[in-house]
């Protein structure tokens, strides 16, 4: 008997969540008499402990102007919480199935999954879907709230996420600090407090650096100024501008990869003036 009510149960949410029945039931209806269509968008969700509140905080924010499919990730799957009216659950295949998907969001997006959309590992359905979205130029935003970074996060921990949040920002993906905030950050580095020991921003602490303390800076123009530069400089540039370096610099493959992604030009020094 439990079985058959938890059926039914089922059955009823998937029916009174279907779009068109939502249509109906707000009289979301033209003079025609056709229902109007609202853009469809993906919603991306991680595990995190607070379901309730994030869907509740994902159909405010965005429900109103798409209709919101769910994709879970395993965890997510196993927790099954229960979706808002509005809402529905989709399959990977069928997710992976349609290729006109007007909004990707990610509002719970974890370190892993965040890591992973930056390098462009697609290892997993929710991945491939962010990997094709940047591919076909789709709108994706995301919220950074759950990636776990605190006021006693150390610095070079903070940075290593903060680069591959820039990295995602050059491919075009929106950014915010969280699921109330719809301002979208442009600068993720300054989303984060210091430690309450620290009497300086994140950014003077940056400025400290090796990045900073490796180079000499002009506008638009830097001298890179060590024998080796790698990745982690190469994040420590501004975008489009251009570094020079001296005669027998070493730069590591994945730094030459990261300076082209950021539109930063890469100059040879000569030993009696600029390259």
């Amino acid at each position: 008997m439990t079985m058959n009510e938890e059926l039914i149960n089922q059955i009823v949410r998937r029916i009174l969540s279907d779009p068109a029945l939502q249509g109906l039931l707000q009289g979301n209806l033209s003079p025609a008499g056709d229902r109007a269509v609202k853009s469809q968008a993906l919603v991306l969700l991680n595990y995190v402990p607070d379901f309730p509140r994030v869907l509740t905080k994902v159909q405010q924010r965005w429900g109103a102007n798409y209709t919101l499919n769910v994709l879970p990730s395993d965890q997510v799957y196993t927790a099954n919480p229960e979706l808002p009216l509005g809402m529905t659950w989709i399959t990977a295949q069928d997710a992976l199935s349609k290729s006109d998907w007007q909004k990707l969001i990610l509002p719970t997006c974890s370190p892993n999954t965040l890591a992973k959309a930056a390098l462009g590992i697609r290892d997993n359905p929710i991945c491939e879907m962010i990997g094709r979205g940047i591919t076909e130029g789709n709108s994706i935003e995301l919220v950074m709230e759950y990636l776990g970074l605190t006021a006693k996060t150390p610095l070079a921990y903070k940075e290593l996420y903060e680069g591959y949040i820039q990295t995602l920002q050059s491919y075009g993906v929106r950014v915010c600090a969280n699921l109330e905030d719809v301002t979208f950050a442009l600068n993720p580095v300054q989303q984060y407090p210091t430690h309450p020991d620290q009497q300086t921003s994140v950014i003077d602490e940056q400025k400290k650096t090796a990045a900073y303390a490796e180079c000499s800076f002009k506008p638009n123009e830097i001298h890179f100024l060590k024998k080796f530069l790698g990745d982690k400089q190469a994040y420590g540039f501004p975008e489009e501008s251009r570094v020079l370096v001296k005669q027998g610099t070493v730069i590591s493959p994945l730094a030459r990869d990261t300076l082209k992604l950021r539109r930063i030009e890469l100059w040879m020094e000569k030993e009696e003036g600029r390259g």
